[in-house]
């Protein structure tokens, strides 16, 4: 398992109190379920981003993060080349 242990608790923490709402008002929804078109729509958009999200925050606590963002990494130790101090100036912001 690669995923740090902060994840898992996330994971669990939003899993639980998604899977309690969904229990709880899924009779009252199923009973209210509308006849028109786009009321059914988005019941349903609302259900497949909610499992979208929680299906997210899992694949993150299980894969974790390698340090790369969007694919990219940063490059640091002895194959990284410094900033000259000329180009970064004085330093003051």
């Amino acid at each position: 398992m690669k995923g740090r242990p902060g994840y898992f608790m996330i994971a669990v923490l939003l899993t639980i109190p998604s899977a309690a709402v969904t229990v709880y008002s899924g009779v009252a929804i199923s009973k209210a379920w509308p006849t028109d078109i786009w009321g059914r729509g988005n019941l349903v958009f609302l259900a497949v981003l909610g499992a979208t999200s929680v299906a997210n925050v899992w694949v993150q606590a299980v894969l974790g993060s390698n340090g790369s963002r969007c694919g990219r990494t940063i490059e640091r130790g002895p194959g990284a080349t410094p900033i000259p101090a000329e180009t970064r100036g004085s330093g003051n912001v």
